[in-house]
């Protein structure tokens, strides 16, 4: 398992498997004590009862997505290939006007660029409703990602450092 991404109520994870399973499997090839895995996930992960999820439990687990790819800058801001449709989050961005794509993300990463995104919205002055446009960086270059050493000791990724 490698943590991916998260914030205050959410975690991304990134799980290995069996790639001759398909990315559908959850964590069926991770589970190495079936008998205690099947004797404890009604404490971690919500039971269907009745047809319906049970209450969520305190550090339970659920999954949200599921797919073969995901990218992450920072909390909230990721991108993640669900099926064959392209997902992308990106906090405080409206991304009906603004056309952000996963090249965006991936040449952020690879070379610094920021992406700018326009928010539109509706504000009041002198009693005349106005359509506001507001430009603001989109993607910039925020990443919490740390890079693993030889030794297996981490360190924080700083851009063009080498």
């Amino acid at each position: 398992m490698h943590f991916v991404e998260g914030d205050t109520v959410s975690a991304y994870w990134a799980i290995s498997g069996s790639a001759d399973a398909g990315y559908l499997q959850q964590f069926d090839y991770d589970i190495k004590d079936k008998q205690f895995y099947d004797d404890n996930v009604k404490n971690f992960f919500p039971m269907i009862e009745n047809n319906l999820l049970n209450e969520k439990k305190i550090l339970d687990l659920a999954p949200e997505n599921q797919s073969t790819e995901i990218i992450a800058l920072a909390s909230k801001n990721y991108y993640i290939k669900v099926g064959e449709n392209d997902k992308i989050k990106l906090k405080g961005v409206n991304q009906k006007i603004s056309k952000i794509f996963k090249q965006n993300i991936i040449d952020n990463i690879n070379e610094g660029t920021i992406t700018k995104a326009t928010n539109m919205r509706l504000g009041q002055k002198n009693y005349i409703m106005l359509k506001i446009a507001k430009k603001k960086n989109g993607i910039t270059g925020i990443h919490t990602k740390a890079i693993v050493l030889k030794d297996q000791s981490c360190c924080p990724y700083v851009l063009g450092l080498k």
